[in-house]
């Protein structure tokens, strides 16, 4: 496999075969080479996860800020809207449920 390959791979692929090269790695048995080879390409793979684990953050952080109203307007993100509109009468923008998310 070379670097062209490791970029069409998901995540779940591209940590499968990670860690089918450090089992390998781990029982030994490889000549100097071929350990530099896999070594190469798990560093590859190592650095294509991580691309897709910053590329997964930044979306998760865009989407969780484009749907955080801010408290001072009370309307949409511009400013624009009737404030307060599209959500029940009475609901104050204090949802207790948030309070348990992870994030």
């Amino acid at each position: 496999m070379d670097s062209g390959d490791v970029a069409g791979l998901s995540f779940e692929d591209a940590f499968r075969q990670l860690a089918a090269i450090a089992e390998g790695m781990e029982q030994g048995g490889l000549t100097l080479a071929e350990a530099t080879a896999r070594f190469e390409q798990g560093m590859r793979l190592v650095q294509h996860c991580n691309f897709l684990l910053d590329t997964a953050e930044l979306e998760i952080t865009q989407l969780r800020e484009s749907y955080q109203r801010p408290a001072s307007s009370g309307g949409y993100r511009d400013g624009s809207g009737a404030a307060g509109s599209e959500y029940p009468q009475g609901y104050d923008g204090d949802d207790d449920e948030t309070e348990d998310l992870p994030f």
